[in-house]
């Protein structure tokens, strides 16, 4: 299933009136990025996680945002997936993320990795030294996605369930956008 996109740029109204006739594509139901997002159950064969409810759009930005919290409530991980006009503004938009990271990580420690389009971690810990930060961000064609794992101070994310959460991910995506 392919998600159509909102044409960027129309007024509603007009868009409307070219759906009423046939004109242009559907916009998206909002409920249909849902399937942009991978639960990290899937990922760790449990039930560890809770999932809060999706914010559709998330900062006035077409795509989806979910937080996951762990049933013990020492971490959480927030997958936000942002879809734009092209994979420039992908581009664009994940390294801003990045650049916004460098205030919200001490001690930060970068690292490509494997995972859709330029993907990087970046690891270390809050500024006040309360939790530890993983970030992992990618663009996979117009899409561009944040996963923040944040949990105790002494014990990150590790890498492997990061990058296996990551490739899911970008899978979950290829589908949704692509087939």
């Amino acid at each position: 299933m392919r998600i159509p996109l909102m044409p960027v740029g129309i007024p509603a109204a007009t868009t409307a009136c070219a759906l009423a006739f046939g004109i242009g594509s559907a916009a998206a139901d909002p409920a249909d990025y849902n399937a942009l997002l991978v639960n990290p159950n899937d990922v760790t064969d449990s039930t560890a996680y809770t999932a809060s409810a999706p914010v559709q759009n998330p900062n006035n930005q077409q795509g989806i945002s979910a937080v996951y919290t762990h049933r013990d409530g020492t971490r959480q991980i927030t997958e936000t997936v942002l879809v734009l006009p092209d994979p420039a503004a992908a581009t664009t938009a994940m390294n801003s993320s990045q650049n916004e990271m460098a205030s919200r990580i001490a001690n930060e420690k970068t690292q490509p990795v494997q995972v859709g389009t330029g993907a990087t971690l970046l690891t270390g810990s809050s500024p006040d030294g309360t939790k530890s930060v993983s970030v992992l961000l990618f663009t996979q064609g117009n899409a561009a996605t944040t996963v923040e794992f944040d949990g105790p101070p002494a014990d990150a994310a590790p890498t492997e369930f990061v990058v296996d959460l990551g490739q899911k991910q970008d899978a979950a995506i290829k589908n949704a956008l692509w087939s």
